[in-house]
């Protein structure tokens, strides 16, 4: 992670980061060793939420995906004040998801001051992997789609209202970019969740 990404990203993500370098260079050595099986319920619910607002933050993104294509027909069939409004709904479901992206990060927080209480090293090794996924998620969802999202939503929205070419071939070259990050989100996801069933079989859920 470059320093010029590192800046964009808000305090709270920056200080899940720091917990789990912490969390990896010291209670790692502090809890080396086995000890009897104890599943924190802090960890537990911040786990359930999370996973939660991750989905949500996954079905929000696919939501604005399929206003995209909605707008599209409505451009080509020259119905402008529909499009420009769709637009307009598109923006607030990204501010939507924005907010949960942000309650993430709260979540993460709390999983990450719980990793102490897990008392086998390896599923405390699995929990830290989910966690920094999740994190990976947030970044990429705040620092990187969301500006890429609100430049595509603007220009799309001058090349509609104006019929400027430039508008058009920027909102296309935003577009790219937004499939590629909704890819990367989605994928996170995916991970993320199959590190928390493999956290599941390490307790013997």
């Amino acid at each position: 992670m470059n320093k010029e990404i590192f800046r964009k990203i808000p305090k709270g993500i920056k200080l899940i980061i720091v917990l789990i370098l912490l969390t990896v260079f010291g209670f790692g050595i502090l809890f080396f060793a086995d000890r009897p099986v104890r599943l924190p319920a802090e960890f537990l619910t911040a786990r359930q939420k999370g996973a939660e607002i991750s989905q949500k933050i996954v079905e929000l993104t696919a939501d604005t995906n399929q206003r995209i294509k909605e707008i599209n027909a409505l451009d080509i069939n020259g119905d402008v004040l529909k499009a420009m409004a769709m637009i307009e709904e598109a923006k607030g479901k990204n501010r939507e998801a924005l907010d949960q992206a942000l309650k993430l990060t709260g979540e993460m927080q709390d999983m990450a001051e719980s990793l102490n209480k897990i008392t086998l090293s390896k599923s405390r090794e699995i929990a830290i992997k989910a966690i920094a996924l999740e994190i990976s998620l947030t970044t990429t969802f705040i620092v990187e789609y969301n500006p890429i999202l609100d430049q595509f939503l603007s220009n799309l929205y001058k090349a509609i209202a104006t019929s400027k070419i430039e508008y058009r071939k920027a909102a296309e070259n935003n577009l790219s970019d937004l499939n590629a990050k909704t890819w990367a989100i989605n994928s996170l996801n995916r991970q993320f969740l199959e590190q928390m069933r493999e956290f599941d079989k390490s307790f013997s859920l």
